[in-house]
């Protein structure tokens, strides 16, 4: 009797343990990786926000991103929404500095576009045209035109900044963004640190 009972009491005693977490929450690890970047509120007000990589695939030529992360914040909490962008990078070029957007979406039921649709400023700045002047003519943007990026107000060679002119925040921010994810990036498939 003595041992069914002693049997009973490791058999419940390690169905307990079994259900109990080992790690305290403050000792585990993210299960999503996070990097910082500036974010620019309407004027160009910068400040360090957190982007977060919801998915990373690395294939042989390049590697796909989801990434969330804030861009307009100018809108009442109840209808502001973060944006999250699927982006490939290619990861074979010889330095980091030639690696290039692949593709890039906020659709295709692989992305959200977060900010105003339309703009509340410029009613003809809908997602698709935001689409087809800004974000497409990122394709083959490479992480050294990201790096020579000026900031907000600014935009890279490949984009027409009169196309875009009323969305500094949108396109700030998108740029940002992407030039912080070219950053990590470039440490974790060229083994090369951000200058």
């Amino acid at each position: 009797m003595k041992s069914k009972a002693a049997v009973l009491l490791i058999i419940t005693l390690l169905f307990l343990t079994g259900c109990s977490s080992s790690a305290s929450p403050e000792t585990q690890e993210n299960a999503f990786t996070e990097f910082t970047y500036t974010h620019y509120s309407s004027g160009g007000t910068p400040e360090e926000y957190t982007a977060v990589i919801l998915f990373e695939q690395a294939c042989s030529t390049f590697t796909a991103y989801q990434v969330a992360y804030a861009s307009c914040t100018c809108r009442d909490p109840l209808v502001s929404y973060l944006s999250v962008c699927y982006v490939e990078l290619l990861n074979t070029k010889q330095s980091s500095e030639e690696a290039a957007i692949r593709t890039i979406t906020f659709g295709n039921n692989m992305g959200l576009y977060g900010d105003s649709n339309p703009n509340y400023y410029i009613p003809e700045y809908t997602e698709e045209y935001m689409d087809e002047n800004f974000v497409q003519r990122l394709v083959g943007a490479t992480k050294s035109d990201f790096d020579s990026w000026q900031g907000y107000g600014s935009q890279l060679s490949c984009v027409d900044a009169d196309a875009v002119s009323g969305a500094t925040v949108t396109t700030g921010n998108t740029s940002s963004m992407l030039k912080s994810l070219f950053a990590y990036h470039a440490e974790k498939y060229y083994g090369e640190k951000s200058k």
